[in-house]
């Protein structure tokens, strides 16, 4: 019988999923699990992990040994400063090979990572620095002012010292976690209540996630996956950086102020096949212009976050040749086009978007990626 990550039509989706069968392709149970080991060390010889394009032009690569390896060093690091199981630690980091580092090895310690915005002003800061009472901060920048800021905070800046305070630990950590305990601490930007809210993510969210990865975004084995949405957010992390990594995927990330430029230039440097961004990234390549001088080998695209309006829609046939694609529920708020997990298969949509805002209960026709019918009930609707 196929792995799920073979599975191509709706009909056999629908007819060979369970959470089994789902479980059956990490390594850890429903007892015990760490995501650092899913995302990381066993996947030690698949070689490139990710690529990062960062806005003055220049890109780093890190292996997945190389990330494996370091996570464990971090790890043993964190023991050595007497942060254990369930100790927050809060990362002010863009992505790079610090973050990396430092996300996976928290994760794999046992402790919580808590991924915050480089670009938060004192306040934003403060609002997610108080609540989650991290005991150790890390940045590249700012350092002294942030001391200043939380004087109880361990607060230590990536440097040269840092990576030789790694060299000095081994590089070899044995992670000891359960399924249940909590991973991820991230919060929401805030725009949809009055302050920003925690949402705690276990190491077993990554298996529920697995299903909007595979048949939302349809992230398959042999991808070259991008997502520049920054991994402070949920898109950015889980979407762009946890779930195809746990697949064992070559992925791309993007680092630093946005430029429509750069974007283009890893489509072609990283030979990127498949991509998935907020539809704002599209509507800034769109008013750029600069996609016709770079070659591309996209034949999957989608997004979500936020409605498509019908040119940046268009925009994208047209300059790549590919239809974006969207599994949504309609909830009548600015969140409408955000994918979703629960539901099998890969949407597309069949027809431009349209001006106003979606009913609340409704759920829009959508069309499959090439090989994957249209479920007759979803075919009329309207």
């Amino acid at each position: 019988m196929p792995q799920l990550t073979e599975l191509t039509t709706y009909d056999d989706v629908m007819q060979s999923f369970s959470w089994d069968r789902l479980w059956a392709l990490f390594d850890g149970d429903r007892e015990r699990m760490n995501l650092a080991h899913e995302c990381l060390d066993r996947h030690r010889d698949r070689g490139p992990a990710i690529s990062v394009k960062f806005a003055d032009g220049h890109r780093e690569h890190y292996e997945y040994t190389t990330l494996s390896e370091l996570s464990s060093r971090f790890a043993n690091w964190l023991t050595t400063l007497g942060i254990g199981y369930g100790d927050r630690v809060a990362l002010v980091l863009d992505p790079g090979k610090a973050f990396y580092v430092s996300l996976f090895g928290t994760i794999k310690r046992g402790a919580v990572a808590v991924p915050l915005f480089t670009l938060f002003g004192p306040e934003g800061l403060a609002l997610r620095i108080n609540d989650c009472q991290p005991r150790l901060l890390l940045t590249e920048q700012r350092a002294e002012a942030l001391s200043t800021q939380f004087p109880g905070i361990m607060i230590v800046t990536v440097n040269d010292a840092f990576w030789a305070a790694l060299q000095a630990v081994s590089p070899v950590y044995t992670p000891d976690t359960r399924a249940a305990d909590v991973a991820v601490l991230q919060y929401t930007s805030g725009t949809t209540r009055a302050l920003p809210e925690a949402v705690k993510h276990t190491h077993r969210s990554v298996v529920t996630l697995m299903i909007a990865a595979l048949y939302g975004v349809r992230l398959r084995p042999g991808d070259r996956y991008f997502c520049p949405s920054s991994p402070a957010w949920g898109h950015g992390l889980w979407h762009g950086t946890i779930a195809p990594l746990a697949l064992g995927l070559h992925i791309a990330s993007y680092a630093g102020k946005f430029e429509a430029r750069r974007i283009v230039e890893a489509l072609e440097e990283f030979q990127i096949t498949n991509m998935a961004a907020a539809p704002t990234v599209f509507r800034l390549l769109k008013n750029a212009g600069v996609h016709d001088r770079y070659r591309h080998h996209l034949d999957k695209i989608s997004f979500t976050g936020e409605p498509m309006d019908h040119d940046t829609f268009a925009y994208i046939e047209q300059a790549f040749g590919v239809t974006p694609c969207s599994i949504v529920r309609d909830h009548g708020s600015r969140r409408a086009d955000r994918q979703f997990p629960g539901s099998a298969g890969v949407h597309r949509q069949t027809h431009r978007p349209r001006q106003g805002r979606p009913r609340l209960g409704r759920r829009h026709c959508r069309q499959r990626w090439p090989g994957l019918a249209t479920p007759p009930e979803w075919r009329h609707c309207g």
